[in-house]
């Protein structure tokens, strides 16, 4: 279950305002800027593969503990250092990390250009049967509050990693990743003053263990650089991953400007590294995010079916162990063909030997069940229905209960999901088709947010290709 946005036309992204002040038209503008990128030195590490790593967020500690194993200069070791019992404020992860990186700077495992330059950032891959290219750029941000500028999110952040990003960004002065955002180029001017680059050997090429491949160019000429920060100057950006890190980076500027209390603006610590990638790029693709339930007290299937079939048509595919796979594949593609028009859902219970479909009977009723004066496409996604009618009206558990982690985890991969309900470690899966990248935008440009986990850009950005050391005395220069 997966969605591919080819060539998708997305008319009304920018806002116009009816003002006078020239001071307000350029906070207004998505102002960007070359820099000098830090990536790993290909005389001291002969195989980049072994250093990348995914985004903090998704590595399980398993994951990290293999990362740690791979190689001793890996990226990990900055972006998800180990806990260990004699930890302090003088001795933790954070300040390990910052040891970490300025020591491979200064002892060439790292290694940084002298001039500043725009990066074009391009990943190859395949998902399901075919092979899809998703191309962007990489250069700094300068960073605008959610209210008041050009750069929106759509999803909620949680207090502890946003505390946990800030602390990593207060003691290491440094981004080690790229937000990921979108923007539309719908005449597509910024591919176009890409393309020259892209004939070159590219300064960084690798295949990850995923088997993506991933390249990246410096966009050296002037003029090239000028364009596009030109072009982005019309532009709004809209946050697709990252949201901690933005916001974390946001805290440290906050931090520094009450610190150093002179603030132009133009200060190194007012810019964040990010990755834009256009909408209407043919590589786009969102995969859903699946929700496992579990520690419900006395579940009962019975009357939680009756009570889904009040707001749900409700259709079930029986199977025994030998045609579960074809019910499994009945299920999904129902959900796929049908989800274009309509609102429905997957679902398998502990203990039964059936897949449920459910597909909304009228989304109007999602009026009367979300009481916040929300916009109408906040109310009519998928998410919003699977959160605010069955797992919080339906099955009762509250809105702090789930983002508690005590209730509800998140998947992407659906067999996994019925795995772990089959084995009885949750009660019951509910698949979901993927969020729509007009909804994206939609709940963003309205100053909304979706709910947590509703969006799963694949692949992820990778994680130790680019790097931006924060020079706390210095001005970015334009």
């Amino acid at each position: 279950m997966f969605l591919i946005f080819a060539g998708i036309s997305i008319k009304n992204l920018n806002f116009f305002v009816n003002i006078d002040s020239c001071d307000i038209i350029q906070f207004l503008m998505a102002k960007i800027f070359p820099f000098r990128g830090i990536y790993y030195n290909k005389k001291t590490i002969k195989k980049l593969s072994l250093v990348m790593s995914p985004p903090y967020d998704v590595i399980s500690q398993a994951q990290r503990d293999r990362l740690y194993e791979l190689h001793h200069f890996n990226v990990i070791r900055l972006i998800l250092g180990k806990e260990f019992p004699g930890d302090s404020d003088v001795n933790n992860k954070y300040l390990r990390a910052a040891k970490f990186f300025d020591g491979w700077l200064r002892h060439g495992v790292f290694t940084q250009d002298i001039e500043p330059y725009i990066y074009i950032y391009e990943q190859k891959y395949k998902y399901g049967k075919k092979i899809y290219l998703r191309r962007g750029f990489i250069s700094l941000l300068r960073l605008e509050d959610f209210d008041r500028g050009k750069v929106y999110p759509h999803e909620h952040t949680l207090p502890k990693p946003k505390s946990d990003r800030s602390e990593l960004i207060r003691t290491c002065a440094a981004n080690f990743d790229c937000v990921f955002s979108l923007f539309s180029d719908e005449k597509g001017k910024i591919e176009k003053a890409m393309r020259p680059f892209i004939g070159r050997k590219p300064f960084i090429e690798l295949v990850d263990s995923d088997k993506i491949r991933h390249r990246v160019w410096r966009i050296d000429k002037k003029g090239a650089i000028k364009k596009i920060i030109n072009e982005m100057g019309d532009l709004s950006v809209f946050i697709a991953d990252g949201h901690h890190r933005y916001e974390a980076a946001l805290k440290f500027r906050d931090e520094m400007k009450d610190k150093y209390q002179k603030f132009t603006g133009e200060e190194y610590y007012n810019h964040i590294m990010m990755y834009f990638t256009p909408i209407q790029g043919k590589g786009l693709t969102i995969l859903p995010i699946h929700r496992l339930i579990r520690n419900i007290p006395s579940l009962d299937t019975l009357r939680f079916e009756d009570a889904l079939s009040q707001y749900f048509d409700v259709e079930i595919f029986e199977f025994s162990s030998r045609s579960e796979p074809k019910a499994r594949k009945k299920l999904f593609s129902k959900m796929e063909s049908l989800g274009e028009k309509a609102h429905v859902f997957g679902m398998y219970i502990k203990g039964e030997n059936k897949y449920y479909l459910l597909t909304l009977k009228d989304e109007k009723m999602m009026d009367k069940i979300v009481s916040e004066e929300k916009p109408k496409e906040w109310k009519r996604l998928d998410v919003t229905i699977v959160h605010s009618l069955i797992i919080d009206k339906i099955l009762g558990i509250g809105t702090e209960k789930v983002e508690s982690e005590d209730h509800v985890s998140f998947t992407n991969n659906a067999d996994e999901a019925i795995g772990a309900v089959a084995k009885g470690e949750n009660q019951l899966a509910i698949f979901l088709n993927p969020t729509k990248v007009e909804d994206v935008i939609a709940i963003a440009s309205a100053k909304e947010k979706m709910p947590q986990k509703s969006t799963f850009f694949y692949p992820k950005l990778l994680t130790g290709l680019l790097m931006n050391k924060i020079y706390l005395d210095e001005k970015i220069k334009t």
